[in-house]
């Protein structure tokens, strides 16, 4: 129950705050108003809404994760949703360009970055 409460509290959050006007500078507020309460602040998936979320959000300090990724997947993702998880759609609440520069904030997570 209490997960349920954390991931319905974690959607409220998300989905509350408006970036629509945001700046490719301003990204890094758009991480941590979108992002961070799952992925954590450091992006390895230790947010507080994080730790209780089965599958556990995508850890984006995991080295192997980058050996992998690439823009366009990290874009749909983020537009997207990932079906299965708790990864919701973004395309309705952000710019392709806010989108785009949310990818390249990501990629400072990666430890060969």
């Amino acid at each position: 129950m209490i997960r349920i409460a954390q991931f319905l509290l974690a959607v409220t959050l998300v989905f509350a705050l408006d970036v629509s006007d945001a700046k490719a500078d301003d990204i890094a507020t758009i991480y941590a108003n979108r992002c961070a309460f799952c992925h954590g602040v450091s992006g390895k998936g230790d947010g507080p809404a994080g730790v209780a979320l089965k599958p556990p959000p995508r850890n984006l300090a995991d080295p192997e994760y980058w050996k992998s990724a690439n823009d366009e997947a990290l874009k749909a993702v983020i537009a997207n949703g990932k079906p299965g998880t708790a990864m919701v759609a973004f395309k309705d609440t952000l710019s392709a360009d806010q989108i785009a520069a949310l990818v390249e904030h990501l990629k400072r997570f990666n430890p060969a970055h």
